[in-house]
């Protein structure tokens, strides 16, 4: 890459009265963050499988960083090299299962972070031709007139010319680079934010590349955008450079903390540690933990981690190859705001919940007071204060008794925490695996604070100090209903009740789906598959049967596990049209919509026939009130493991149904008057609908 020398460059913005300017560096902020994606994680990411743990991964996190989710006109592209803005149907799922994705995050209380990559951008078809777009009435485009004049497209012969100011940062040669003094590419960028925010449900963002742009644009884009939190990718181990960038945004955003994670690596490897580089002194005189969080000026600004999607790659010379465990409690003692690898998360759940559970039940924050009280090659301890306690953190082989009145809250390899509690806190809680549908019985975990014990029910009553208490691993090989709480006896306080669905049932052995084409289409093959086992073929696939109500049906069979990957195609040998990449775990029913980067986008409808549905008698629901000004309760007599709501034009809609202790409460008030149709599904296959009518 080559670089233009540049300061930063601080822009003055200047506002009227009436405009109220929202940090999105939160002060004194309690939020846990988990990075909900690593490099070529298209299945632990899709937007399927996180909305399946997204009560567990909840229970442990406020904060959830997606991948990036725009269209980038590829099925395997983790979207650092965006084409689509205002269309987000990616390689982690379609647009409307990001939206029920986010939805069912934001019905937990978690708030989802998008990954916005605006550094750059590629053509639709060639180095330069952007996608038009629009949004809310408004038309968003660009050209070479909004490259930057530096960009390497101005050496590539047939290319045209781009005549954008010079880079006010560095080049990135993998994607055009976007001249963010032009207002046109500002106002895309400000319209994209808005989209992402009011239509996706996004709550921030993380800047990728932010070496690559002045500072000064990204406090403008945040002061446009008004979202709750914004963290930048700026790639550098020097505590001065990562702190004038976050000056050179108004500090009106957080940054990685790559000068502690350049320090973490130091400090611990595999086999061997020296702990020495934990520590930093703070003016020349005072202990503290390395890294922007070492100086109060700068650990407000600070995301800390172990390793990132880039880092992690296998061969990495920056890869963290060290104790883990270890590594994530020292950042779990630590200022800052802590964020969480998946994989790391996935490979130790119970470890790194037990460690955010301390730091919740001490309500550490990201400018807490720290006191280093030892420091060694191998050993770490250090004292955080918070508002509800103190929080010991010990890491390292090296020997340590914390003081009469500490508790123990883990322990691991190499690393324990202590806490001390001066006043109430609740509980937390997590259930693991959280509900949904098996098709094998499922061995559930609970874990809790250290010093709250865990009680449930299984007959659907809220559970208090005086239910069962869990004492070891329950085993669920039916249809459960499982309500846990967590309570501090000493404190006399509870955890909110988590409420857990399981339907353990036997996996189909076919799957009927449906799909009604474009116009134009006088065929329609399917393509189907499970990991990289092809189920109907090789591509294009097999040849669909067209039925008088309109729809191609196809069986598939001879998969091992579900949801199946589905794509419909016209089965041109030549000009071949397709739908995006679909998936299904029973029978279902699509039909095409818009034609965007290439692809049809398809809607999950209501089935025309009774295909897989049984005789809703049998399943004895309910709907109350109806009609409706906007709430509405479904009742059941038996769990339901499956609930959706469609419009009257048959259209999927992102309402995430909340549980209660009698049914499920749809939230219609955002919906227009008119009827709805609540479709479900039981673990035995059955399934039924009801009309919802809202006035």
């Amino acid at each position: 890459m080559k670089r233009i020398v540049s300061g930063i460059l601080l822009l003055i913005l200047i506002f009227s009265g009436s405009i109220a300017v929202r940090a999105q560096a939160p002060a004194q902020c309690r939020d846990v963050m988990l990075q909900a994606f690593y490099w070529d994680s298209y299945t632990d990411s899709h937007w399927t499988t996180l909305q399946a743990h997204s009560g567990e991964i909840a229970s442990a996190f406020s904060l959830v960083w997606l991948p990036p989710s725009g269209n980038c006109q590829n099925s395997f592209s983790m979207g650092y090299l965006p084409i689509w803005w205002f269309d987000q149907n990616s390689a982690f799922g379609s647009q409307q299962e990001l939206i029920s994705l986010v939805s069912a995050f934001n019905g937990y209380g978690t708030k989802v972070i998008a990954d916005v990559v605006v550094n750059h951008r590629n053509g639709a078809t060639s180095w330069t031709d952007f996608p038009t777009e629009t949004y809310n009435g408004t038309t968003y485009s660009m050209g070479p007139a909004q490259i930057c004049s530096t960009d390497e497209v101005a050496n590539e012969p047939g290319q045209p010319d781009p005549t954008g100011a010079p880079d006010t940062g560095e080049d990135f040669n993998g994607g055009r680079d976007l001249d963010h003094t032009s207002a046109i590419v500002r106002n895309n960028i400000k319209g994209y934010l808005d989209f992402l925010k009011d239509e996706i449900g996004y709550s921030g963002w993380r800047y990728d590349l932010t070496k690559g742009f002045s500072p000064g644009f990204v406090n403008e884009y945040n002061v446009s955008a008004g979202a709750y939190f914004s963290v930048g990718e700026y790639f550098d181990g020097s505590y001065d450079l990562c702190k004038a960038w976050v000056n050179g945004c108004s500090n009106n955003s957080t940054t990685f903390d790559f000068p502690l994670k350049f320090r973490l690596n130091a400090a611990m490897w595999n086999g061997g540690m020296n702990l020495n580089e934990l520590v930093w002194l703070m003016n020349g005189t005072t202990p503290q933990p390395a890294g922007l969080i070492h100086h109060p000026d700068t650990k407000r600004y600070a995301v800390t981690f172990v390793d990132n999607h880039d880092t992690y790659i296998t061969g990495n010379p920056n890869r963290f190859n060290g104790n883990v465990l270890a590594a994530y409690a020292f950042l779990m003692g630590s200022p800052g705001v802590p964020c969480v690898l998946l994989d790391h998360w996935n490979s130790n759940k119970t470890a790194i919940f037990q460690m955010i559970a301390a730091r919740r039940a001490v309500q550490l924050h990201s400018e807490s007071n720290v006191t280093v009280n030892q420091y060694s090659a191998n050993l770490y301890v250090a004292t955080a204060t918070g508002f509800t306690g103190t929080l010991i953190v010990k890491v390292g082989s090296g020997s340590y008794n914390a003081p009469a009145g500490y508790t123990l809250a883990t322990s691991g390899n190499d690393y324990a925490i202590w806490i001390k509690q001066t006043s109430a806190s609740a509980p937390a809680l997590m259930v693991t695996p959280g509900g949904g549908t098996y098709y094998t019985p499922q061995t559930v975990v609970m874990s809790s604070t250290v010093g709250s014990g865990i009680f449930y029910t299984t007959d659907n009553s809220t559970p208090t100090n005086a239910s069962t208490p869990y004492t070891q691993p329950i085993v669920i090989n039916s249809t459960t209903t499982l309500k846990a709480v967590a309570y501090n006896a000493a404190w006399q306080v509870y955890s909110p009740v988590s409420t857990n669905n399981y339907v353990v049932s036997t996996m189909p052995t076919t799957i009927k789906v449906r799909f009604k084409a474009p116009t134009g289409w006088n065929a329609c093959k399917v393509y189907s598959w499970v990991g990289s086992t092809p189920l109907c073929g090789a591509w294009p696939g097999t040849a669909m049967t067209l039925e008088n109500d309109g729809f191609y049906t196809y069986t598939v069979s001879g998969f091992s596990s579900v949801p199946i990957g589905i794509v419909f195609n016209n089965g041109a040998t030549s000009g071949t049209q397709q739908t995006v990449d679909l998936f299904a775990s029973g029978n279902t029913c699509w039909e095409a919509g818009a034609l965007v980067a290439g692809k049809y986008n398809a809607s999950e409808v209501t089935c025309p026939t009774s295909v897989g549905v049984g005789t809703a008698e049998s399943l004895k629901f309910s709907a109350f009130p109806n009609p409706t000004t906007g709430k509405v309760l479904i009742e059941t007599t038996r769990p339901v493991s499956e609930l959706k709501v469609y419009n009257a034009m048959g259209k999927l809609l992102a309402i995430t149904p909340t549980q209660t202790a009698t049914g499920w409460l749809l939230n219609l008030e955002n919906y227009p008057d008119g009827m709805y149709l609540v479709s479900f599904k039981m673990g035995d296959g059955s399934s039924g609908k009801v009309k919802v009518i809202k006035n």
